[in-house]
């Protein structure tokens, strides 16, 4: 069997984890492994073909030790499964954007990691937003030794004209098909939500906070009193949805909240996936909210905080959804209204299309 190393942000993010999942399963023939926590084990326990590294494993810990102390190498266990793998895979969405005005950190590890592998494939992201040129232009120089980048919209392609290895395909999560039937539709709301009060930095939407809790919680109850019951998604713990879910719900009125509930993603992707099944609404903040309620083929208000999420619906030809500038003057009970009323986007050209970010890995790897 081909040994392959996934270079993933595994830290308990549902889209994150349905990339990866979605990746192993199309590849039942593929030995992959990753170095993620220990949780892993458990979320992907019925991949067989997926190991998990976890930096507190004995051999783990062992392996790095004995590197620091012989080549003064860090990380030697990641160095190790790179060095040694057939071909990367570095799946993700946001994995190219300028978090800080020094970038030297992140770049220098794209480029170890180039380095290290024998081939190298990117699959599924976006590149941006940046502001300094020279991110930009470091990366297109690394980028043209890669084997293969299929980024996830037309505006991160646009980037890099003329580089032959760079294509462009739609989400990967269109892909993404759930085992077993799925449940049946209620007369309810799905709200997926972020926390903004710790996004502050290069490019902060902190100050949007308070505009954004108030508008969700508005719009659930805009949706219960037009007869649905109002359910809030969380999607990450760690970047705290669920604290974002506590204070939402902490706006709404006392006599809506019987009609509110809650699920937060942990382990149970297919569960987690089971909620935009039996919604028959989905407002989605998370940009994979927005691609699971597509694909569920519901009907999607999309709220956009993040340009990711702005050049696919450009992409996709949406033009009704909400952003951050508009908050105050937005129309709760009109946009409840429209939202009920909204045709349900056709998926089956993007399901085909997506295929397409596998192509490289298809010749290589099927």
């Amino acid at each position: 069997m081909k040994r392959v190393f996934i270079h993933a942000y595994a830290a308990g993010n549902l889209g994150d984890d349905l990339l990866i999942r979605i990746l192993c399963e199309r590849y039942p023939g593929i030995r992959f492994s990753i170095c993620a926590d220990s949780s892993y084990r458990v979320r992907f326990a019925d991949l067989k073909n997926l190991r998990v590294y976890a930096p507190n494993d004995k051999m783990v810990r062992s392996i790095d030790r004995i590197l620091k102390r012989i080549k003064n190498c860090d990380n030697g266990m990641w160095k190790l499964l790179v060095k040694f793998s057939y071909a990367t895979v570095h799946i993700g969405g946001s994995v190219f954007v300028q978090h800080e005005d020094d970038f030297s950190p992140a770049y220098e590890l794209d480029r170890r990691l180039r380095r290290l592998s024998r081939s190298l494939y990117v699959v599924g992201a976006n590149f941006g937003p940046y502001t300094d040129e020279s991110y930009y232009h470091r990366y297109k120089k690394l980028f043209q030794i890669y084997s293969g980048i299929c980024f996830r919209d037309r505006y991160s392609e646009s980037l890099f004209k003329g580089i032959g290895n760079i294509r462009y395909a739609p989400d990967v999560a269109f892909q993404y098909r759930p085992p077993g039937k799925c449940t049946e539709e209620k007369k309810q709301v799905l709200l997926s939500v972020i926390y903004m009060d710790s996004r502050g930095g290069k490019y902060s939407i902190c100050q949007y906070a308070d505009g954004y809790y108030n508008l969700m919680a508005g719009l659930a109850e805009q949706f219960i009193e037009r007869g649905y019951t109002a359910r809030f998604i969380s999607f990450c713990k760690m970047q705290e949805d669920e604290k974002a879910i506590e204070i939402v719900i902490g706006r709404m009125k006392d006599r809506y909240k019987d009609k509110v509930s809650t699920f937060f993603y942990d382990m149970d992707i297919k569960g987690c996936i089971d909620q935009f099944y039996e919604s028959e609404i989905v407002v989605g903040t998370r940009f994979h909210s927005i691609i699971l309620g597509w694909l569920a083929e519901k009907k999607v208000l999309p709220v956009v905080y993040d340009r990711k999420t702005q050049h696919t619906l450009e992409d996709l030809e949406v033009k009704d959804y909400i952003q951050l500038d508009d908050l105050e003057r937005i129309d709760v009970s009109e946009a409840a209204e429209k939202a009920m009323s909204r045709s349900i986007l056709e998926v089956e050209s993007l399901k085909r299309k997506s295929e397409l970010q596998f192509s490289d890995l298809d010749r290589i790897l099927s």
